[in-house]
């Protein structure tokens, strides 16, 4: 559990700086250029490691889901949405990681559960206040709603995988995740995009934050403690980031937030975890 509260607080910034620091940058791009930063990171340990590596296409299968499509959809909504707006957005997580579990994966039920589910994702929404434009807020929505589905099934899966595959070592060939997230966003990029890309120095800095550690390092610890706790519990710790991310939005990219909404979702987060 303490991998996924200690992503969650790395992520927690990440809403911000994509928001304010790679604004102009073409979205497809952000989202290429951080799995391939995470791709050559991963790519030297798996060579140096290369004993203990070993092809799967699942991983790679599991990489193109869950970081790859993920990122297409969670990076475009930035265009509609403002950086609070998207992070609670993702309050829809655990629903998704819940049906992964139960109706891809045939997992049992319990009551006490669902209900952590529906206690984190009721806490969320109290803490988004304001109203963003309807057609763009819509779009934004429905965009944030794709990326947490598949990022949800690529986790579920990816715990799945990890139960038939003990003997594997998850650092050394966790590059092939990576390889499918790669391959994914090169294409959309170099066949969507314009390529006309040019770059300041903030935000080369935020590219190689984002790639280096909110994507590569962050991707890692989350899929290892997501292997560590139940399918339920890693529902609830989907949504932890969520009241980071907003404290983060008020403390250093000057985002205001009614705090008599946050408190009552702050106390729905304690209760669902400790119902898991």
């Amino acid at each position: 559990m303490q991998y996924l509260f200690l992503v969650s607080i790395l992520w927690s910034f990440s809403f911000g700086i994509i928001k304010y620091g790679l604004s102009e940058v073409d979205p497809l791009f952000i989202s290429y250029t951080r799995n391939l930063i995470a791709l050559l990171f991963f790519s030297s340990i798996s060579v140096y490691q290369f004993k203990r590596f070993r092809w799967d296409i699942n991983l790679i299968t599991i990489g193109a889901i869950q970081f790859g499509l993920m990122y297409i959809f969670y990076i475009q909504s930035y265009q509609y949405l403002p950086a609070y707006l998207i992070a609670t957005f993702t309050i829809t997580t655990p629903i998704f990681v819940s049906i992964a579990d139960q109706y891809f994966f045939r997992k049992e039920r319990s009551f006490k559960n669902l209900l952590a589910i529906f206690l984190v994702v009721l806490g969320s929404y109290f803490m988004r206040y304001n109203i963003a434009n309807p057609i763009e807020y819509w779009y934004g929505f429905m965009l944030i709603q794709c990326a947490n589905f598949v990022f949800a099934w690529g986790q579920v899966w990816f715990k799945q995988w990890s139960i038939k595959n003990t003997d594997t070592d998850i650092i050394s060939n966790f590059s092939q995740l990576f390889l499918g997230a790669t391959a994914v966003t090169s294409l959309s990029y170099f066949f969507i995009s314009d390529n006309n890309v040019q770059l300041t120095d903030v935000n080369l800095l935020a590219l190689l934050f984002l790639g280096l550690c909110a994507t590569g390092i962050g991707f890692l610890l989350w899929n290892i403690g997501a292997t560590q706790v139940s399918s339920y519990r890693l529902a609830v710790s989907n949504n932890l980031v969520i009241p980071m991310a907003i404290l983060n939005s008020i403390a250093i990219f000057g985002e205001s937030i009614n705090f008599l909404l946050f408190f009552p979702g702050m106390i729905l987060f304690y209760i669902a975890y400790r119902l898991t």
